[in-house]
């Protein structure tokens, strides 16, 4: 049976979908009650556009004990391509809290999130989210582009696409829709572009030093700081300007009210701290601008964390 399972997804994998169908209907018939027969089955029912007949192969697969997510999933597509379009969201959201942690279950809930005229922010979202959980894996990248695309967002767009072809170089889809993005981006006036993806990585490590050097600090601080510590927060604040650079350009970070809270909480604990370490080589020993800046490290922190995606 195993190898029966292996040869048809290969079969699936090359174009042979039929041949699947073929060496599936035989396992399925004879066991009844295994459910990644019944997936592989909807999966190849799937690639020849056979969409009732995909659906009907992973309801038989939910009823069954096996893999949490992957019948949500092949579900949520085969009612995609049929045009029930609410009914697929529904499949997909169930696919995500059956398994959080899965990126193929996110990627399935941007494409059909995209489909629908309603979908589009929060389809960028998902895929964004599918992007982060799985930086090694060109699928994700392919949908974040395809999302991005939709919103107009070339620079993300740009980058998702670039991201994919370098993790897949065989990906035409990809190659192809990186040249109508520069295409579309060279017949518009140049303006600036916010790539989201990498501002968000950005706002995300910043959080991280300021919360977790925040901390250092006021373990280290106590109970009366030092000049000395003063070494410890200039050098963290030196790591934060680095990694601030990534943020540019820095006037479109307030283009979004998201970002323009965010990135304010944390220019707040920065700055606080900038002007905590130079009182602290003047004599200083108050430890309270230091729980200042912390405090807004940690709320800025939380909302990195929920803007960029991590909500579902």
């Amino acid at each position: 049976m195993t190898a029966v399972l292996l040869r048809a997804a290969e079969l699936t994998a090359s174009g042979k979908p039929r041949q699947a169908i073929d060496l599936l209907r035989p396992l399925v018939a004879a066991n009844p009650r295994h459910a990644e027969a019944w997936c592989r089955l909807a999966a190849a029912h799937l690639d020849l556009g056979e969409a009732d007949q995909a659906l009907d192969s992973a309801k038989r697969a939910m009823v069954l004990d096996g893999e949490p997510a992957w019948p949500q999933r092949l579900a949520a597509l085969a009612l995609s391509d049929l045009g029930r379009h609410q009914e697929a969201a529904v499949a997909a959201r169930e696919s995500v809290r059956r398994k959080p942690g899965d990126w193929r279950c996110y990627v399935v809930l941007a494409e059909v999130l995209a489909d629908n005229p309603d979908g589009a922010v929060e389809a960028f979202d998902t895929a964004l989210h599918a992007s982060q959980l799985a930086p090694t894996e060109a699928r994700a990248f392919q949908v974040l582009g395809d999302a991005a695309l939709r919103m107009r967002d070339w620079g993300t767009a740009e980058h998702a696409y670039r991201t994919a072809i370098k993790l897949d170089p065989s990906d035409a889809d990809s190659k192809a829709n990186l040249a109508t993005v520069q295409r579309r981006r060279s017949s518009r006036p140049t303006q600036l572009q916010l790539n989201k993806v990498q501002v968000w990585r950005a706002l995300r490590m910043l959080s991280l030093l300021l919360v977790g050097g925040g901390l250092l600090a006021l373990i280290a601080g106590m109970p009366r700081p030092t000049p000395y510590l003063g070494f410890f927060t200039g050098a963290l604040v030196l790591c934060c300007l680095v990694v601030a650079l990534r943020l540019r350009p820095f006037k479109l970070l307030f283009s979004l009210r998201k970002l323009a809270v965010t990135v304010s909480l944390l220019a707040a604990s920065a700055l606080i701290l900038v002007g905590w370490t130079v009182a602290l080589f003047f004599g200083a020993t108050t430890m309270q601008p230091l729980v200042l800046s912390w405090l807004c490290a940690v709320v800025g922190g939380a909302l990195v964390y929920v803007g960029g995606g991590r909500k579902r």
